[in-house]
């Protein structure tokens, strides 16, 4: 049977089951455009909704450790917790329906003490689409490792503890203040530079704190001066004679103090001493590794550095200079009777010549002052801070549970809650934990 031709009005042949498909055709076109757009918008709308109730969490997370913070209830004890309840974070004024998508939610946040952090366990109803129960669904059984990644928490403490020994040696000898760190340690105090100088402890022993104790140490030295008969005619203190004065005391003769130590090469007099020494460029190590710098890393002689604690140099050097001159006092008519230096007026000389005024070398450092009020007018004391330290440290047996325990089965067992266990010094607990979090 031959097969009917169509065609259409200028004579073109129509593919007749071509044109039966067309509706087909059109229903997949449409159906195929609009499908992915559908899809779209239920990721969008999704996504959206997720970010929201994301953002509700974080809401109720920070405003109830807000509260528990001012309530004085946040716990310090690694495992404590202590649930928050959201309908008094509206009463207190701590939330508001806006800042939680316009809905009252209620339900509770548990706050746990996990580590050196804590772990917000949400449990919000009445919030829409973000109450918990609609959200997700049930608790996972309990796992060892942290389940990252995971919205809803729980953290489960387990218990137990060992018999603990606490012991505190005696105190060092004292350091001198350049002889310590600058930084502050972990016990809120600056140790030795030299850590390994600290009391000893047994090698089964854990340091558990370290106490310093402050004193003075004193250290002294007598002024003293050249006392004299008459008055006359004296110059001041000159290197070279001054005009008018045609005579110079021989007795007066002192030295002026040592200039700074320079780069440069002084001058030179027949009334002058020159000093020269190597120049360092001094440092420490900080504990983050940096050097700090003496005098700002300029160089500097050997002598006048704490090597104690810029204890290192860098490679290059320098020469450097010093001077220091002569000096008398210059006169007319009668020559002055001129003492040695003392501190005390000698018999027969009424006048001090302030002038000639110096210190004696300084006493070695003592724990007792020696200025009383018989000698308090001529002897200039120092002082300085000392610092000794003891160390108090741990030894612990092995552990007492061969399992640990959850909390009340524990709390049974030694017959004392955990906070009361954990201020018992002759215990010391040792928290582990276990977790479970709501599937998505």
């Amino acid at each position: 049977m031959r097969r009917k031709t169509y065609v259409d009005e200028e004579g073109n042949t129509i593919d007749q089951n071509f044109e039966n498909k067309k509706p087909l055709l059109r229903f997949f076109f449409v159906f195929g455009t609009l499908l992915p757009i559908v899809i779209i918008v239920f990721i969008v709308m999704a996504v959206v909704q997720n970010n929201n109730c994301t953002q509700i969490y974080d809401t109720l997370k920070t405003t109830s450790l807000n509260y528990a913070k001012d309530q004085g209830t946040l716990p310090t004890i690694e495992g404590e917790y202590v649930n928050v309840r959201l309908d008094d974070l509206y009463d207190e004024e701590y939330l508001s329906s806006t800042s939680t998508n316009n809905s009252l939610c209620s339900g509770s946040v548990k706050i746990t003490k996990y580590k050196d952090e804590y772990v917000y366990t949400i449990d919000a109803k009445n919030c829409g689409e973000c109450s918990v129960n609609k959200k997700y669904g049930a608790w996972s059984s309990e796992q060892s490792s942290y389940p990252s990644g995971k919205a809803i928490v729980d953290v489960i403490p387990y218990y137990n503890y060992y018999d603990r020994e606490v012991s505190i040696t005696s105190w060092s000898n004292y350091y001198d203040d350049s002889e310590l760190s600058d930084e502050t340690s972990e016990y809120g105090i600056r140790l030795p530079l030299d850590e390994t100088t600290l009391p000893s402890i047994p090698k089964e022993g854990t340091i558990t704190n370290i106490e310093n104790d402050t004193t003075y140490y004193y250290r002294y030295r007598d002024r003293r001066w050249k006392w004299y008969d008459i008055e006359g005619d004296y110059s001041d203190f000159s290197s070279e004679q001054p005009a008018n004065y045609a005579n110079k005391d021989e007795n007066t003769e002192q030295y002026t103090d040592w200039s700074e130590y320079s780069l440069n090469y002084p001058e030179e007099k027949d009334y002058r001493t020159i000093q020269s020494a190597t120049g360092y460029k001094f440092y420490y190590l900080n504990d983050k590794n940096e050097k700090i710098y003496y005098n700002s890393g300029k160089y500097s002689a050997r002598d006048d550095v704490n090597t104690t604690k810029y204890n290192r140099t860098e490679q290059e050097t320098a020469t450097l200079y010093r001077y220091r001159d002569k000096q008398w006092r210059w006169y007319n008519g009668t020559k002055r009777r001129y003492s040695t230096l003392t501190s005390s007026q000698p018999t027969g000389l009424p006048y001090k010549d302030i002038e000639t005024e110096t210190l004696g070398n300084p006493t070695s450092w003592d724990e007792k002052s020696h200025v009383t009020s018989e000698n308090q007018e001529y002897r200039v004391e120092e002082r300085k801070i000392m610092t000794r330290f003891r160390v108090e440290y741990e030894i612990l047996s092995l552990k007492v549970l061969k399992n640990p325990l959850n909390r009340k089965d524990f709390e049974n067992k030694v017959k004392m809650t955990v906070q009361e266990f954990y201020s018992n010094k002759n215990y010391k607990l040792e928290v582990t934990y276990k977790f479970k979090y709501r599937k998505s």
